[in-house]
């Protein structure tokens, strides 16, 4: 093992993903270090330049999707040997508040973030808890596996537990990007009836593949496809995967009284909730952020399984970050994008 590594960081604020040299770190107490095989590039590494989320101190390790191999202890591991494949989740917490007592590990208020406050997986080696590790099996690419502790485990966790999606109900997607093609999937697996939307026709194509109606929304009006999809009720659940002003305002349009609209996305600072159809009709307005462990788990069940299908879009090379990060912003790719360590 050499000791530098190739590495993608935030050198400051307002600049740009930056392929640089970095030592290799090495596991501290209770960590592993994991030769990462594959790492996804989502739209939060690029909000993170903007500084909107702090990473503490600069330069920052980006990178919260990873996927590899095990390849060295740190002091008091025991249960983890090197040459396990694995992914990570994202999320370090204290395990002593009560959030994390009680399982809602997402709310940790020490919390710390893989690739956020924590050097990420956008590098040939990371060093992380072994607690964080989930074990992979042969049957899953890494490629796969690298974009499952976000893309996906993030769907699971806002349609299962903050939406209470199964059997039966009616659920709206707004935006089949790298999330919501992964939501659609869930939904389905859960036994829910699902409505995506895009306005790119390959989008709603893929959608459609995977089980669900498509709606293109730049041909047709979102609330008289839901009308006619929901017999004029409205939808169980709004999954809002955009993140405006505008698709709040939609979404609440068509949700059913005593139905709950999932805020995931948060492109606009701030937005108008009608106050008076909330009271009247009691929709819940649930936030929803990250996953746990047991999320990832789960996923990773779904996917040996063969329930859910990650869906790979483009790969890169580490080296060429500004090319990935420049594809991701055109907003034409279908599916997550991918850094290989080929």
């Amino acid at each position: 093992m050499s000791d530098s590594m190739r590495a993608v960081v935030i050198a400051r604020y307002g600049g740009s993903l930056e392929a640089t040299r970095r030592p290799v770190p090495r596991p501290g107490p209770g960590e592993v270090l994991v030769q990462v095989r594959a790492s996804g590039l989502c739209s939060t590494d690029l909000h993170l330049l903007s500084g909107r989320q702090p990473l503490g101190d600069l330069p920052r390790v980006v990178g919260h999707e990873l996927a590899g191999d095990v390849v060295e202890l740190g002091a008091g591991v025991t249960d983890w040997r090197p040459g396990d494949r694995v992914t990570a989740a994202i999320d370090v917490c204290c395990g002593r508040c009560r959030h994390c007592l009680t399982g809602a590990t997402q709310r940790c208020r020490a919390m710390q973030r893989i690739g956020f406050e924590r050097d990420g997986g956008h590098a040939d080696y990371v060093a992380v808890p072994a607690s964080n590790l989930v074990l992979l099996g042969a049957e899953i690419s890494y490629a796969a596996a690298a974009i499952l502790p976000d893309a996906v485990a993030c769907m699971y966790h806002s349609l299962i537990h903050q939406g209470g999606v199964g059997i039966g109900q009616r659920v709206l997607i707004l935006g089949v990007g790298g999330l919501g093609i992964h939501g659609v999937q869930i939904a389905r697996s859960a036994g829910a009836e699902v409505l995506a939307t895009s306005r790119q026709p390959q989008r709603v194509a893929l959608a459609e593949q995977h089980g669900a109606i498509g709606v293109n929304t730049a041909d047709e009006a979102l609330e008289a496809a839901v009308a006619r999809f929901t017999d004029g009720e409205g939808v169980d659940v709004v999954v809002d995967n955009i993140g405006n002003r505008e698709s709040v305002r939609q979404g609440l349009a068509v949700l059913r009284p005593g139905g709950r609209f999932l805020v995931v996305a948060y492109l606009d600072e701030t937005f108008e909730v009608p106050s008076m159809r909330l009271f009247k009709t009691e929709q819940q307005l649930i936030g929803c952020r990250g996953s746990t462990r047991q999320d990832l788990v789960d996923v990773v069940r779904l996917v040996q399984s063969g329930r859910v299908t990650p869906v790979l879009g483009a790969s890169y090379p580490i080296e060429r970050i500004q090319e990935a990060a420049a594809c991701l912003e055109s907003g034409d790719l279908v599916g997550r994008i991918w850094l290989s360590r080929d």
